[in-house]
């Protein structure tokens, strides 16, 4: 099912309109006992407990959770098998992490990094800017630093994983900073796939899916059937508590099984909006927060191309997978099951999509922190 947005088109499985007041959605729709254990994300330098760690990544200065239990057996769906160890943020990466990239390399911006529509005039974005190409400055509106950037699309978290495997470098957007180093941004984009010896990076689905519903270590985790395999990556089969706000976005009941989805945290004028990441509680089996809801999430693989339809669109489009819930969407679209993700176009950017990093397990060479 196609849908325009503006000049771009989107596809997205399951997918329904937005409402004339809500262009900045994408909205979707699903085809078809809470854990006591809940880990909590530590203070920098402290492990947590159990067989993983989370700890602050010194070359990135991302909070990042190891996945390990390489080679690991896929789920009933085929998904989650992953033949190496890797990492992932804690968070969605924010509004104040991507805020150092644009003052960084988008004085000019000539990529598009920046989304007025969305980070600004939204009730939903974070970000401001001010001045004139080659002069722009940016800056976080009140109470959205810890909240998850959105209005990115495919090829700006591209970008982000490029600026931080270049080393955070200051200047202008090419292939020093954000037009390669993971991935070549010169290629189509049914092209763009990590090079070998990247640091950062998207996460494929399978390193999502595992990194949300994997948990070889609770042996109440069986997912409807499989085992190792909760059905929602909050470390349970049952359906998320819907997550309330506060006046400032910060998740108001918190706890073990907890979710912003299907327009629960109501804050900001908006009904349904982004909270601060982190503040719901729930994490997955290796300490990763928000993959049940907040925003939803783009990962590496390609999905189903966008047919051709001549004269405007000559060509089949790329997309990418979508994967999790978010706080617009129903509770359904955070579980495993395959058919709950979605493929969206590269290009497309909306409210309710942001992005987790993933990274090698050892980014830096000789680092001694791994």
């Amino acid at each position: 099912m196609m849908h325009r947005v503006g000049t771009i088109l989107i596809l997205v499985f399951f997918a329904i309109p937005a409402a004339p007041a809500e262009q900045d959605l994408i909205l979707l729709e699903p085809g078809a006992s809470n854990p006591s254990d809940r880990w909590n994300v530590p203070v920098v330098g402290q492990a947590l407990p159990g067989p993983g760690t989370v700890a602050i990544d010194p070359a990135s200065g991302l909070l990042m959770a190891t996945i390990d239990h390489p080679g690991n057996a896929a789920d009933s769906n085929g998904l989650g098998s992953v033949a190496d160890t890797y990492r992932m943020t804690v968070n969605e990466i924010t509004n104040a992490q991507y805020l150092e990239m644009l003052h960084a390399v988008a004085a000019a911006d000539p990529n598009g990094l920046f989304n007025f529509d969305i980070m600004t005039d939204s009730d939903r974005g974070g970000i401001l800017q001010c001045g004139t190409p080659g002069s722009f400055t940016y800056s976080i509106k009140p109470n959205f630093a810890n909240k998850p950037v959105n209005g990115v699309s495919w090829w700006d978290a591209a970008r982000y994983c490029n600026w931080l495997h270049n080393g955070k470098p200051t200047g202008v957007q090419g292939p020093s900073t954000t037009e390669d180093g993971v991935y070549d941004l010169s290629l189509a984009g049914d092209l763009l796939f990590r090079k070998p010896g990247a640091r950062y990076f998207i996460a494929t689905h399978d390193e999502w899916y595992k990194a949300a519903y994997y948990d070889p270590f609770d042996p109440g985790a069986d997912g409807g059937g499989t085992a190792d395999y909760w059905l929602y990556p909050t470390r349970s089969d049952s359906v998320p508590i819907k997550a309330t706000a506060t006046a400032i976005g910060d998740v108001a009941n918190p706890g073990p099984n907890v979710a912003n989805l299907d327009r629960g945290a109501q804050w900001n004028g908006e009904n349904g909006n982004v909270t601060t990441v982190g503040s719901a509680a729930a994490l997955s089996a290796w300490g990763v927060s928000d993959l049940a809801g907040n925003v939803n999430e783009l990962t590496e693989t390609l999905g189903v191309p966008i047919p051709p339809n001549p004269p405007d669109q000559p060509d089949p489009l790329p997309t990418r997978r979508l994967r999790g819930g978010d706080f617009a969407n129903v509770e359904a679209l955070a579980a495993s099951p395959a058919g709950f993700a979605g493929s969206l176009n590269m290009l497309a950017e909306a409210a309710n999509i942001g992005f987790h990093v993933a990274a090698a397990l050892c980014p830096v060479p000789g680092d001694p922190a791994h």
